[in-house]
């Protein structure tokens, strides 16, 4: 009997405890899951704490990679112009200064903004950090940059997962003209609108190329396949850019399009500029820290020719962050805008 009671005994502490464990391990099955659905769920997200809120977020970087990119986008919220000066992103309380384009915001405009990160990450680590975007406040929608003189800085905070290197965010920008000219004529730095808006953000298409970044628009009656990519119709709508919204007619009236962005060199390179348009063409680049335009295609800053291009050049830069402005005159019908980025160690 005593047997029996020990076996007993022994039978029911193990039944106990099986259900014991069966319980605790289905437990941590569960959080478990939870925890891996919700780390799906919330996704990359970013917060602007004042006037200038962040609307995406995107971490790029790589097994054994030395550095990691962050962009953002920005919203300008507030009723006056700002003329941004740079982006701080924090990681780990270090700080690392990048580049935001276009500079100038209006109410309701939006930057793409890029900082490299001495870090690289495994794909899908979570990366937390802030970011304040550092400015001039313009006291008027007059832009006028002689009036923008009151530094204000605006801060926020970014959760994303690491992802594999890719084609760098970029911002289209759009304006319909009334010049007393064809175009405004400029030489030292791009011409910057005091009432254009932006249409649309995106990824740039990977060309044929490798180590290259390309986008190519069109409008109506326009098709084809142009430095490598093809086509496809003007972001938004095409009244920005065909016929429909401007006049053939003295002074001739026209539309302007811009695309803004930010890329970076991990080395000195040979970086190529190719552009396709059909009507006028102008691009510049601006190394982070330096208040100097250089003009891609000459100084005269435009190309002026129907049926232009495709244009290169090929400029050999320094390691860094750099802000690539392009902009495109259309007077009147079809139009097409292609422009591409390549060079061996060129990321954004």
């Amino acid at each position: 009997m005593a047997r029996y009671g020990k076996s007993q005994s022994a039978i029911e502490f193990m039944t106990t405890y099986s259900f014991v464990v069966i319980i605790l391990i289905s437990s941590i099955l569960v959080v478990f899951f939870l925890v891996s659905s919700t780390r799906t769920d919330i996704g990359a997200q970013c917060t602007g704490y004042g006037s200038v809120s962040c609307s995406q977020v995107s971490i790029y970087s790589g097994r054994g990679s030395s550095f990691s990119l962050v962009t953002m986008v920005v919203d300008n919220g507030q009723n006056a112009p700002i003329e941004v000066s740079n982006v701080i992103v924090s990681y780990r309380e270090v700080a690392y200064t990048g580049i935001c384009a276009p500079e100038r915001l209006l109410q309701g405009e939006e930057a793409v903004c890029l900082a490299k990160i001495n870090k690289g990450f495994v794909i899908g680590k979570a990366v937390q950090g802030y970011f304040s975007i550092n400015a001039d406040y313009c006291n008027s929608q007059l832009v006028n940059l002689n009036t923008c003189n009151e530094s204000v800085s605006y801060a926020g905070s970014f959760y994303a997962y690491s992802q594999p290197f890719q084609t760098p965010i970029y911002s289209v920008i759009a304006e319909a003209g009334n010049y007393t000219t064809q175009l405004p004529q400029y030489s030292s730095s791009p011409y910057l609108p005091t009432k254009y808006r932006t249409v649309n953000d995106g990824d740039w298409v990977p060309s044929t190329k490798g180590n290259s970044f390309t986008y190519a628009f069109a409008t109506t009656g326009t098709s084809g396949d142009y430095l490598g990519s093809p086509s496809s119709q003007f972001p938004q709508s095409l009244y920005y850019l065909n016929s429909n919204a401007v006049s053939c007619s003295p002074p001739y009236n026209t539309t302007l399009s811009m695309a803004s962005t930010g890329i970076y060199l991990d080395y000195p390179t040979s970086v190529t500029f190719n552009a396709f348009a059909d009507n006028a063409i102008a691009a510049w680049y601006q190394a982070s820290g330096s208040s100097t335009w250089n003009s891609i295609y000459g100084n005269s800053g435009w190309g002026i020719s129907p049926g232009f291009g495709p244009a290169s050049n090929t400029v050999t830069l320094d390691s860094g962050l750099y802000t690539v402005e392009v902009e495109w005159a259309n007077t009147c019908g079809p139009g097409i805008q292609a422009f591409q980025v390549s060079g061996n160690g060129v990321f954004g």
